[in-house]
């Protein structure tokens, strides 16, 4: 296992990860670029927020869909085409130089969509490009694609470039989008699979594929709590961090903190085969739930300096189940499922994120922020009995 650690995952994987990293960069600088717009052009926060809710929305109503495409075709074609009309709707967006709330709005949602394409068509081609034993490797280092350029570097390229010249940002945006589909190039090769899966079309098969399978079904009840806590953690911390009976951090203070998660993820994922070989899948697995505890109790140390590092620590070892997750699916599944039942995975947690929001937003007001916080780690913690008890990973359906 160390010789094959060390190797590299070849060019065809290569050429998926700068696709990915370039379209995810693209991607975060259009979706601030274009709350900042809304912020600063239009003088509308109510529009910011709602964009923001507009790019998660696409998860719950196309994640399902977008799978039955994927694997239905060539998925290396499906993000070539998806990130070529997510160029084209943020050129046209840059190219207007003055873009209304309608055509933002609109802009963002159907960004959205086509990001449930490429994600799906991603996870879908690793197993296809990787052996076995290097899949949380692969999943890795798309993982930290995800963490690093989507939400910690798109964001500050963003400001800089709205500061610049406001049509700057959806333009780069469109520019590195564009230039992702000439990466995805590499990873051209048949797949027989998707070919002979075309005939009706079922959109229960994913979740069927998911009632199936044990460890598919431990996984998203996993996700799905860590996805209720980490609604609970970001509304309650939001209101202890910036209120004066809080913490009352300067909004500078805030913005560092926040983004000093994504880093530690981007580590997390980086990180996460390493852990696996040192302390076994399992025990990494449980450290995940310990990691993401950690994170939501951070803010009761009250001093940043000591805040910061937990933060970091947390969200390195919390973001570690991400891509244990992808290994999870990838392995429980045959060719022609995997999109769909990432579809599914997606459609579950991400809905349950709004069930944390909803409940912290209820009982703002009944109890203190610091008890919302200890329900979201006591959540997270409390996952650590699905986690399954052998490291015997699921067997591969038959291709």
């Amino acid at each position: 296992m160390g010789n094959s650690s060390r190797r590299g995952l070849g060019p065809r994987f290569l050429g998926l990860w700068c696709s990915t990293a370039l379209s995810d960069t693209g991607n975060g600088i259009f979706l601030v670029g274009a709350t900042l717009f809304a912020i600063h052009t239009l003088d509308s926060p109510a529009l910011a927020g709602l964009l923001f809710t507009l790019a998660a929305v696409p998860w719950l109503v196309a994640a399902i869909p977008a799978g039955i495409v994927v694997d239905r075709m060539d998925a290396h074609r499906v993000i070539q085409a998806a990130n070529l009309a997510r160029a084209a709707i943020m050129l046209g967006v840059g190219a207007t130089g003055h873009a209304s709330a309608v055509v933002l709005a609109v802009a963002v949602f159907a960004s959205g969509v086509l990001q449930t394409f490429v994600d799906g068509a991603a996870e879908a081609l690793v197993p296809e490009l990787v052996g076995r034993d290097r899949l949380s490797d692969a999943n890795g280092a798309l993982s930290v694609s995800t963490r690093v350029f989507y939400q910690f570097l798109g964001p500050p390229i963003a400001g800089l470039t709205y500061a610049l010249w406001p049509p700057a940002a959806p333009l780069l945006s469109a520019i590195l989008c564009g230039v992702s589909t000439l990466c995805i190039a590499a990873v051209r090769r048949p797949w027989p699979h998707r070919h002979s899966a075309r005939g009706k079309i079922d959109v229960r098969s994913g979740l069927r594929i998911v009632r199936r399978s044990r460890i598919l079904k431990a996984a998203i009840a996993i996700s799905g709590l860590t996805s209720i806590a980490n609604g609970i953690y970001l509304t309650a911390f939001a209101v202890y961090a910036n209120s004066d009976t809080g913490l009352g951090l300067a909004p500078a203070t805030y913005g560092v903190l926040t983004g000093l998660v994504g880093a530690g993820a981007g580590v997390g994922a980086y990180l996460t085969s390493r852990a696996e070989r040192l302390f076994g899948e399992v025990a990494t697995m449980r450290l995940t739930r310990v990691g993401w505890a950690l994170l939501f109790l951070s803010p009761l140390l009250r001093s940043p300096w000591l805040i910061a590092p937990v933060m970091v620590v947390g969200s390195a070892f919390g973001a570690m189940w991400a891509v244990q997750a992808m290994s999870l699916r990838q392995r429980a599944t045959s060719p022609g499922q995997r999109a769909q039942v990432l579809g599914v995975f997606r459609t579950l947690t991400y809905g349950a994120t709004p069930l944390g929001t909803l409940t912290a937003t209820t009982f703002q007001n009944t109890v203190s922020s610091q008890v919302l916080l200890c329900t979201a780690a006591v959540l997270t913690a409390g996952a650590i009995g699905l986690v399954p008890a052998n490291e015997q990973t699921p067997p591969q359906v038959p291709r």
